[in-house]
């Protein structure tokens, strides 16, 4: 089964963890991601401006997520420098990436040189080798330049886009998506990982194409100053808006947070994403199938997927697509 995952930022990597843990030699997975490179804060921000060069953290984290094993390699990709000041915040992995796309000059060979270091099952592309600004329009007419710059408490986003418009998609992210049986879009922040992939120039055209099965994985919880007080169904009718085509399936979350971790949430001003049975209702007006699953991992200091839950349920859905899918076919053959 080919699957594909279109996202960025923590939400991704744990998809593409979980779809790694439970691929094995009788029902083997084929996996691909497709990450934003729109990052502008943080140590990717200060190297690629250095280098001029495509946003690499959210490259790093699902490289390390489809690497073959946990080892000494995969954990120092990970580290982060304390001391010297001049390396302050920046991430080993981040530096390789920039350091080997300064030696082949092509972001996508560099992400491949990198994949090859980490004997990844699988395969990640960057949504494109552009050096791309994410902007934003908000509704009281101001706009933001620059991806860490765009949550804003207390203001509604209008629209996105990028800068330059249009950019070429990276080599083969439409050929990963003409040949998909499933596309995954999240999880991960709505505006600032996830439709940031659909502004390159053919993807939405070849999600339209595609006859895989498309799953959105909402959120678990609301992005301050981005989606703030959205509920399931106002995730989905925002995506859409950047969508040539509907998706297939809405997968939320029915299991509920601890008090402990809720309240942290609510301090920040954010909270968990609403999917009642009336979000639901308004989900399948549509032309999306809500499924609601108890996707909650168990001792996290932080609200998150648990990876395995949620691979084996995008897995089970991407079957029974398969299945109604090759029973059509046969009546509209004959069979």
């Amino acid at each position: 089964m080919r699957i594909v995952g279109i996202g960025g930022g923590t939400g991704l990597p744990v998809l593409l963890k979980g779809l790694t843990e439970i691929s094995n030699p009788q029902t083997p997975l084929d996996l691909t991601a497709i990450v934003t490179v729109s990052d502008s804060g943080g140590s990717t921000g200060i190297l690629r401006r250095a280098f001029n060069m495509p946003a690499m953290g959210d490259i790093r984290n699902c490289l390390i997520s489809l690497a073959a094993k946990d080892s000494v390699l995969t954990s120092v990709c990970q580290h982060r420098f304390d001391n010297p000041e001049t390396f302050a915040g920046h991430s080993v992995g981040n530096l390789i990436l920039s350091a080997l796309y300064q030696m082949s000059g092509n972001f996508a060979a560099a992400v491949r040189q990198a994949s090859d270091l980490l004997e990844l099952k699988g395969r990640v592309f960057p949504a494109t080798e552009t050096p791309v600004t994410l902007c934003a329009l908000y509704e009281n007419g101001t706009i933001a330049e620059g991806e860490s710059d765009i949550p804003k408490p207390g203001l509604h986003i209008s629209r996105v886009w990028l800068d330059p418009d249009d950019p070429a998609p990276a080599p083969g992210v439409l050929e990963a998506l003409e040949t998909a049986d499933a596309i995954v879009i999240g999880p991960g922040s709505l505006y600032t990982s996830i439709i940031p992939n659909l502004l390159v120039a053919g993807v939405a055209d070849a999600l339209k194409a595609s006859r895989a099965i498309k799953i959105y994985i909402c959120n678990l919880m609301s992005q301050v100053g981005e989606t703030d007080g959205y509920s399931a169904a106002e995730h989905v009718q925002h995506l859409l808006e950047y969508l040539e085509a509907p998706i297939d399936v809405c997968v939320l979350n029915s299991s509920t947070i601890g008090t402990a971790v809720a309240e942290r949430y609510l301090k920040s001003g954010s909270e968990m994403v609403a999917a009642s049975s009336e979000d639901q209702d308004q989900i399948r007006r549509m032309g999306v199938v809500p499924v609601a699953a108890p996707l909650l991992s168990d001792g996290e200091v932080k609200a998150r997927h648990d990876p395995r839950t949620l691979a084996r349920l995008v897995v089970s859905l991407a079957r029974g697509f398969a299945g109604v899918h090759e029973i059509i076919c046969s009546q509209g053959n004959g069979r």
